[in-house]
């Protein structure tokens, strides 16, 4: 029996890994998953908008410090980055605290990893962003990856051609399985 981390290292495996030049990760639910801690000691999993806000007023840069990250989407991740993919996060915000909170979290908890950090208010914002990132660095649409826990989004980037990878598809290493 081979272990989680090792049933997405086949030779099938390489071949589409190796395929994507460039490759956009989602934060929440995607790079972290949600433990939020608050001042007064309790933990919640989520927010609603209002709720949102006013726990990233409250916690500044630090929001995102007590949410976990996914150590097998790190794997994912080195090993595209390996085979020569460029890798960008590609995540949406409600306030302008969320991106140094974001970005303080992956520089602790996936160091090296990616050239450069996106954020859109909004997920349709994803789509243009990501054709625009393609075209500067020369790339086709199906040159691109859009790892994401949004399955809406995923939908609306394979429809423009970016091959789409559901967190859990990594997470459960059947990430080869659903193209």
């Amino acid at each position: 029996m081979t272990s989680q981390t090792e049933s997405h290292r086949g030779e099938k495996d390489k071949g589409y890994v190796s395929r994507a030049k460039l490759a956009f990760f989602d934060v929440d639910g995607t790079l972290s998953a949600p433990l939020y801690l608050h001042r007064d000691g309790s933990r919640s999993l989520g927010f609603s908008s209002e709720g949102w806000l006013e726990y990233c007023e409250d916690t500044k840069d630090e929001g995102y410090m007590t949410c976990c990250p996914l150590p097998c989407v790190r794997e994912f991740a080195g090993e595209l980055k390996k085979n020569g993919c460029r890798l960008f996060v590609l995540s949406c915000i409600m306030t302008d605290r969320e991106p140094g909170a974001k970005i303080r979290f992956l520089e602790k908890y996936y160091p090296g990893l990616f050239e450069d950090y996106f954020f859109v208010r909004d997920d349709p914002e994803k789509l243009p962003l990501m054709e625009r990132v393609a075209e500067e660095n020369g790339c086709a649409l199906s040159d691109c990856m859009l790892v994401e826990d949004m399955y809406d989004t995923l939908l609306k980037a394979y429809v423009k051609g970016v091959m789409p990878i559901h967190v859990t598809n990594i997470v459960t290493g059947n990430y080869t399985e659903f193209l």
